[in-house]
């Protein structure tokens, strides 16, 4: 079976990035979150960007939960932003739901285009989602 996706790390954008194409299933995106995490340039404290423009996303709702199950595990969860690429309103729906079930919506932002999500993402480099900052570093901003 062909791999419907990759990955890669842009250490120094604190960044990971996956990217999807084709026929994309359950099984597909565990295996690239799977192999993902398991890298050691691996940091849940990166921002990600997952890329579903080029992705026919194949997934029940049942698969939906299950995969926001498995990013919920603390061995695979991320404390960073969280933007998603979407070519297709099934495409939304999906990360809709993903975002709501594994319990990520503070966090969370989907474009239409990369451009959109790259420049989005460019300002927020350093910039963690207030719920997951140290809690001294919250005082002293909310100080300021």
């Amino acid at each position: 079976m062909a791999s419907a996706g990759r990955f890669r790390f842009d250490i120094e954008r604190r960044l990971r990035i996956e990217e999807y194409f084709g026929k994309v299933e359950l099984a597909d995106l565990k295996s690239i979150i799977t192999a993902m995490v398991s890298d050691p340039d691996w940091s849940p404290e990166f921002n990600g960007l997952v890329d579903f423009a080029g992705a026919e996303l194949d997934l029940s709702a049942n698969d939906v939960l299950r995969l926001a199950l498995m990013l919920r595990k603390e061995q695979n969860r991320s404390h960073g932003w969280l933007v998603f690429v979407v070519g297709n309103s099934v495409a939304y729906g999906v990360v809709r739901m993903l975002g709501y079930w594994s319990r990520n919506t503070d966090r969370f932002r989907i474009f239409q285009n990369r451009k959109d999500a790259d420049a989005w993402l460019e300002h927020r480099t350093f910039d963690a989602p207030l719920d997951f900052r140290q809690p001294r570093e919250v005082e002293l901003q909310e100080a300021v």
